[in-house]
């Protein structure tokens, strides 16, 4: 296995859980009438339902842990079963998943206008096989343009 991630080994990470999200996203119950979905109940409400199906293997080297949600934010924590943070280049793994990320969230109707246009802020957090913290990327709403 070589010291660093590939970028096409990144990309797929990325997609993976992009795809996840979506899926979990889509089968789960929208907030309560009148509740303002950056809320810290809804959103930990939304955090709770996604967590009934974690930890989850995404591919075979990314796992889904906890959701975690707070007022304003949706964190999505993954780990590289693979990988130890010592193999990898933190800034480029974060610069090569930020863009990819950000293109995934705001192109996907369920982030974008259920999340990211409601004022959420999504929270991707990627720890190494031993959960030791390697990158974390933020989606903000600004991210996604007019």
């Amino acid at each position: 296995m070589s010291k660093t991630m590939s970028r096409t080994k990144i990309f797929t990470f990325v997609v993976a859980a992009l795809l996840l999200s979506a899926v979990i996203w889509w089968a789960l119950p929208k907030s309560s009438e009148g509740e303002s979905p950056r809320s810290q109940a809804s959103l930990d409400r939304l955090a709770i339902q996604i967590n009934r199906a974690t930890p989850v293997m995404i591919d075979k080297e990314t796992e889904l842990l906890a959701a975690a949600g707070t007022e304003g934010m949706l964190t999505y924590n993954y780990r590289l079963v693979s990988y130890s943070v010592s193999q990898l280049d933190a800034g480029k793994f974060a610069a090569g998943a930020k863009e990819r990320v950000t293109q995934g969230a705001c192109n996907r109707p369920e982030t974008r206008d259920d999340l990211l246009k409601q004022g959420v802020t999504l929270r991707y957090a990627y720890f190494d096989k031993d959960k030791q913290h390697i990158a974390t990327i933020d989606v903000l709403p600004a991210d996604c343009g007019s």
